[in-house]
């Protein structure tokens, strides 16, 4: 009798540099399955999970000088309850505050591109602190809606940190890494966010005590499952009343609005969100910029891709590469093609994903010069691009109306 060899798979843990990842490769068995749905639907807080339970003192830190920023929303159609959401005060002014949390709060179960009308929202800073909001602007594209609430007294607002993914290539640019302590720093405008670096999401409990709720985790470059691009995740495991609430940096910093997936916490970057809401008070309506293409930033290619362009490059460094045009976008009519380099964009350099989109964001309907550098060609490329208009509305999950 013949028998089978005996073959064992090694289980690969996956790197927080891959970036094609589809999900984590875990599957669950029925049992497990009706567990998290259960979960879902009684909506737990965080400790639920065993990572979040035993928290280190900076992330408690880190938590705690963001606290008084991160609030509880639950919204209203009459007397029943419709859906629950954490938020971010990222304004305060005259006693007023403005808050950024996911548009689940207000959408429709039943059509998920609308929202309810005549919806009533209440705001939860603490179990003594609570307020009625008022709806100011609503976007189901990047899944955003802003309130405005009016205090008594002054509301704090958090610390913004626009994400840098901007990470120089150089080889002669290597420094020995110093380890830098836990400090509570002054506001900054800028993250310098790689893979690996931790973050902490953020949320508020929905009922009494109103609890804050932390879930450490790291920054991966995995590919969201959701439909929007600009999204990025991380390790954090959180519960969906984590919904719209901050994820933060070491120090406290507001970089990103949390969403919700079973195993890893997508979240849209604050500066994109910071720009949705400038441009709304700016304008009363969202213009967004459609990209028409897949980009990269040059750093996080292969390494062997890496390594040729170095050598025809020598002195570029930084830059967003093209993995993918779309058929029929402005992108492909420019000639734009895939494993080009965009080093310029309306005649000044960019260096990474989020300085080409916050460029875009101002030129839409425009035409303008995009720079590229082809590895068949010896100079650089001056291409003219139409910045389109993006009018589609991305397909978010709505949690409810799936239970």
């Amino acid at each position: 009798m013949l028998f089978e060899p005996l073959t064992f798979k090694r289980k690969v843990e996956a790197s927080v540099w891959e970036r094609n990842l589809v999900d984590d490769g875990v599957t669950f068995t029925p049992y497990q399955m009706k567990y998290m749905f259960e979960c879902a639907e009684s909506r737990t807080t965080f400790d639920e999970y065993a990572q979040n339970l035993y928290l280190d003192v900076d992330t408690k830190r880190a938590a705690l000088r963001a606290s008084a920023s991160v609030v509880s929303i639950v919204s209203y159609l009459g007397e029943k309850e419709l859906n629950q959401t954490s938020g971010t005060i990222i304004e305060s002014y005259d006693n007023c505050g403005v808050i950024l949390t996911s548009a689940n709060l207000v959408r429709c179960p039943t059509n998920r591109g609308s929202r309810e009308d005549n919806v009533k929202v209440i705001v939860y800073l603490s179990e003594s602190e609570s307020f009625e909001g008022k709806i100011m602007a609503c976007d189901f594209h990047y899944n955003l809606v802003a309130i405005k609430i009016q205090s008594d007294t002054p509301l704090r607002a958090a610390c913004l940190a626009n994400l840098d993914d901007s990470f120089i290539t150089d080889p002669s640019s290597l420094l020995a890494h110093k380890h830098k302590s836990f400090e509570l720093r002054p506001h900054s405008t800028s993250y310098n966010l790689i893979p690996g670096v931790a973050v902490i999401a953020l949320g508020r409990f929905f009922s009494k005590r109103f609890n804050l709720m932390a879930a450490p985790g790291i920054f991966r470059l995995g590919d969201c499952k959701y439909g929007c691009e600009e999204l990025f995740s991380t390790t954090c495991k959180i519960t969906r009343c984590g919904i719209g609430g901050p994820l933060i940096n070491q120090y406290g910093e507001v970089i990103g609005i949390c969403f919700y997936d079973w195993s890893y916490t997508p979240f849209l970057p604050i500066n994109i969100a910071s720009i949705w809401w400038d441009h709304y008070k700016k304008y009363g309506e969202p213009r967004r910029p459609k990209l028409g293409m897949k980009v990269a930033n040059l750093h996080t290619t292969d390494l062997g891709i890496l390594e040729n362009f170095c050598q025809m490059f020598p002195n570029i460094f930084r830059g967003i590469i093209v993995e993918k045009v779309l058929l029929g976008s402005s992108a492909h009519s420019a000639g734009i093609r895939p494993e080009d380099v965009i080093v310029q964009f309306d005649g000044t350099n960019v260096q990474s994903f989020f300085e080409l989109f916050e460029k875009m964001w101002s030129k839409v309907g425009d035409i303008v010069e995009v720079v590229v550098i082809r590895a068949n060609t010896d100079d650089p490329l001056h291409l003219m691009m139409r910045v389109d208009e993006a009018t589609e509305v991305y397909d978010w999950p709505l949690f409810e109306s799936e239970l």
